[in-house]
């Protein structure tokens, strides 16, 4: 019998959740029934996507910004091998692959198009021109769409509010991902977390609390300083750590220098034992303007850390308010802060909430379930079509 004839293409393709749930969605495919390709732009990951078992192409014109001269031709490319290719399933992931790719796959006449919304493309605290583009853009590409998945319920609950096909074309699968690492490193806090702290020059008594997010501004690293400033000035044991690299890591530099914080946030560049920088922090911090599902929030539930979180999608499926963190409108530095410092002056209240985490992160969240679900959607939709 021939093959099921898939693509999955991805805007970008690096480290985030976006790629990490999209190659655990092809590698869970079964290779007897479906013939796979990862469509992506710029990227240096091939090595990954060889080793779930699917053919990679990379498309170089498909860049993450705006450029009509690139799109055109990203759009070009993406018509012609869905016409070469003649999929079954086109499967687009992130904002530029979303849009373009289905409508590559409308126009090649693709029988069935599905589209993962992995964060909104739009949102109010965004700019203007750029929220009303990707707007009228999603309203545009939804009638070409067979199902959207989504990775959480808010995100679900955004785009149908926004007009943004029926209730009855969207399925929720959250983003699976592998727990293990982060469960140990809760377990075993007290030895990781010493070895974490005695690598980055920081004392066993410091309260230690981190961001663990790409250097983007978007990302609200900004708002974390203003809310971090007075309280480092209070509370000399304070030291902060922001994980992660990005492309905006200057400009975030410099707001950490003009607030006189450079010896108490410390930037730790790309770091491969997240797990472990995990179990040293003593609270969690998320800054986020517009997410799907933020997966730093499940492992550090995982962990067992207290988590204090700006209001974006998904937040709360995570962070329950009262119980394992708290909750704020966004960019509302004032209460985090006043929240930050009960924890210090009350360590073990952290502990306590901290504790409460393990126990919300359940069967959804692994990558088994997320891969048992899109396999039965594919089957489902394949049915429907008559394939």
């Amino acid at each position: 019998m021939p093959k099921i004839r898939v693509a999955h293409i991805i805007t970008r393709f690096h480290g985030a959740g976006g790629a990490k749930n999209t190659l655990f969605t092809c590698a869970g495919l079964d290779k007897e029934r479906y013939e796979v390709d990862l469509i992506v732009g710029t990227s240096a990951d091939s090595w990954r996507a060889e080793e779930a078992g699917v053919h990679w192409v990379q498309l170089d014109d498909m860049l993450r910004s705006i450029h009509p001269l690139y799109d055109f031709r990203a759009g070009r490319a993406l018509l012609q091998l869905c016409r070469e290719r003649d999929y079954h399933i086109v499967h687009t992931h992130l904002a530029k692959a979303g849009i373009l790719g289905r409508w590559a796959a409308h126009r090649a006449g693709t029988p069935i198009i599905i589209h993962t919304l992995h964060g909104a493309t739009f949102s109010p605290v965004q700019n203007r021109l750029s929220n009303g583009l990707y707007l009228m853009l999603e309203r545009r590409t939804a009638p070409w769409t067979d199902r959207f998945i989504s990775v959480g319920e808010d995100l679900r609950q955004r785009y149908l509010a926004a007009g943004i096909g029926s209730p009855d074309r969207y399925s929720v699968i959250h983003s699976g991902m592998d727990l293990r690492a982060f469960r140990l490193a809760g377990e075993q806090k007290a030895v990781r977390s010493q070895a974490i702290r005695q690598g980055l020059g920081l004392a066993p008594d410091d309260f230690v609390t981190g961001y663990v997010a790409a250097l983007e501004w978007r990302k609200g690293h900004h708002h974390l300083v203003k809310m971090l400033q007075p309280l480092c000035q209070q509370y000399p044991q304070l030291q902060v750590l922001f994980v992660g690299e990005g492309y905006d890591h200057e400009r975030i530099s410099a707001v950490v220098q003009e607030a006189g914080l450079t010896s108490r946030i410390h930037f730790t560049g790309y770091r491969t034992d997240v797990a472990d920088v995990m179990a040293a922090l003593d609270a969690k911090l998320f800054a986020s303007e517009r997410e799907g599902l933020p997966q730093v929030l499940v492992q550090a539930a995982a962990v067992g850390l207290p988590v204090l979180a700006f209001e974006a999608e998904g937040v709360r499926e995570l962070v329950h308010e009262g119980v394992n963190g708290h909750v704020f409108a966004y960019g509302d530095a004032a209460g985090m802060r006043a929240a930050l410092k009960q924890w210090i002056d009350d360590p073990a209240l952290a502990v306590k909430m901290g504790g409460q985490g393990p126990a919300l992160v359940d069967e959804r969240w692994t990558v088994e379930t997320m891969q048992a679900k899109t396999n039965a959607l594919y089957a489902d939709l394949l049915a429907e079509k008559g394939l």
